[in-house]
């Protein structure tokens, strides 16, 4: 049945993260979905660094919604804000996307965009332990990462993701407003709420999307040091279309029901050495296929 593996375990969408992370061992995917991760401390340092980076450009507001309406005005509103600081600053970070691959709602956040010689510049950046860069075996679900997030934005920016699908995979009514609670937080913010349609503002945010400038085809991956922060070095990926859409179509098999999760294959063996299911539920729960 399509789609029963996002209804089997209770997702509405897909993340980014979910489809690119396939490429570095589906199972390994499955397994998060079942029993979801703890955060390590490598996690945690990787968020403090990504949110040291974001405050370097905007200040952190936060406010407590209360209903979905609240929740999908909140999330406009930063995306309105960020677009609008990438055309008037030439740089934002955390800037919230979406659309749809493989057949399903997907969402990502682009950890920068920047504009360079009238185009429209993603980068991402990976934290390391070690001070070099990755070798190339490890680049293989950020090269999909980062081309995804192209494609998201691409799509919104081209008209081929429309306000219409929005609406329809989120599943927001079109007369739906904010609650008097989230007004009043807002405007002791000081942001100006006009009447906090949804609807409105989300019209809005399509409309920015859809000026924004060429894409780079030069996608940017910037390593960082875990530990110190210093910046390793930069690797550039160039956009691929025919290589995402070849892949997001073996990705998309999965969710769609059709095969079970591939494991890593016997030459990427040395993945399992990274995985905190090697021990207890990878093996323990034998008949995935294996990696092609």
């Amino acid at each position: 049945m399509r789609g029963s593996i996002l209804e089997k375990y209770g997702l509405t969408h897909l993340n980014v993260t979910h489809v690119s992370q396939q490429f570095w061992c589906e199972r390994q995917v499955e397994l998060s979905l079942e029993c979801p991760r703890e955060d390590t401390a490598a996690t945690l340092a990787g968020q403090e660094i990504h949110k040291e980076y974001l405050l370097e450009l905007m200040r952190e507001t936060e406010v407590a919604t209360l209903t979905a309406d609240d929740a999908a005005y909140v999330l406009l509103l930063n995306i309105r804000n960020g677009l609008e600081q990438l055309m008037s600053e030439g740089i934002t970070r955390e800037l919230y996307v979406f659309g749809r691959a493989a057949g399903f709602p997907i969402a990502g956040i682009i950890d920068e965009l920047s504009l360079k010689d009238g185009h429209v510049v993603i980068l991402d950046h990976k934290t390391r332990l070690r001070p070099t860069l990755p070798p190339p075996p490890s680049v293989k679900p950020t090269e999909i990462q980062v081309m995804l997030y192209r494609k998201l934005l691409e799509d919104v920016r081209n008209g081929d993701y429309t306000y219409e699908d929005f609406i329809a995979d989120t599943g927001l009514k079109e007369g739906g407003a904010i609650s008097d609670e989230l007004r009043g937080q807002l405007g002791s913010e000081g942001m100006a709420v006009e009447d906090g349609s949804v609807a409105r503002l989300a019209r809005e945010v399509f409309e920015q999307f859809t000026s924004l400038p060429q894409l780079s085809d030069f996608l940017i991956v910037r390593y960082i040091h875990q530990e110190r922060g210093d910046h390793i070095g930069d690797k550039a990926i160039l956009y691929d279309s025919r290589f995402l859409t070849h892949k997001l179509a073996h990705a998309g098999q999965f969710w769609e029901g059709q095969r079970k999760a591939a494991r890593a294959g016997f030459r990427e063996k040395w993945k399992c050495n990274y995985c905190e299911y090697k021990e207890s539920l990878c093996m323990a729960r034998p008949g995935a296929e294996s990696a092609p």
